[in-house]
């Protein structure tokens, strides 16, 4: 699996991140209040009855969109991540593999992922859902919009809106749908960034 660096995505990076300054990452927990208003929003818009968070770290999102009723599952490279998801999440998370779902969620991970392994990143994507849902942290000249993302030394690919979209088109995705904010998700950031986070929502051709 060559897609990320999974030797990067260990303890320290979850736990000890900000202090170490690898990631914005501290004692990485279930928040309750954060990730079932997410699911519920995802739940409403899409339609679906598999779905796969794919670089899902802990679960926390899985176990959410379980909560609330969704045959959700979660992927992820971090064995140190998998090993230690949410317990609810803990028969639902596994490494990468070869299963396909209805839709494949992919929150906050395509930016560590350098820019030349995106077209095979892709191409896996599509073996594995019809439908999906990208959140993206935009950059503009190779600097995120909104600085505090720069702290994480994983974030490799910081690219505009019409980069995204021009790579997903001609990757054989559909786009239907862009946006600068999704319901709860990342809210926190509208007030201070409206324009710092892409929503693509996406069919395969």
């Amino acid at each position: 699996m060559t897609l990320l660096d999974m030797h990067q995505f260990t303890k320290d990076y979850y736990e000890d991140g900000i202090r170490k300054h690898i990631s914005g990452y501290e004692n990485y927990k279930w928040m309750p209040t954060r990730s079932i208003p997410e699911a519920l929003d995802i739940q409403e818009y899409f339609d679906f009855k598999t779905c796969v968070d794919y670089g899902c770290a802990k679960g926390f999102l899985v176990h959410a969109l379980r909560v609330i009723g969704c045959d959700a599952y979660g992927e992820d490279i971090s064995e140190y991540a998998v090993n230690n998801c949410h317990p609810g999440a803990n028969d639902y998370i596994s490494l990468p593999n070869d299963k396909k779902y209805d839709l494949l969620i992919c929150k906050d991970v395509l930016e560590h992922v350098q820019v030349e392994d995106i077209p095979g990143v892709l191409e896996t994507f599509k073996k594995k859902g019809d439908q999906f849902f990208f959140t993206i942290p935009l950059g503009d000249d190779d600097r995120f919009r909104i600085r505090e993302y720069e702290v994480d030394v994983t974030h490799v690919t910081k690219k505009d809106e019409e980069w995204w979209i021009n790579m997903f088109e001609s990757h054989g995705f559909k786009l239907n749908k862009f946006s600068y904010e999704f319901g709860s998700v990342k809210k926190k950031w509208i007030d201070s960034y409206p324009y710092g986070n892409g929503f693509f929502f996406l069919d395969k051709i």
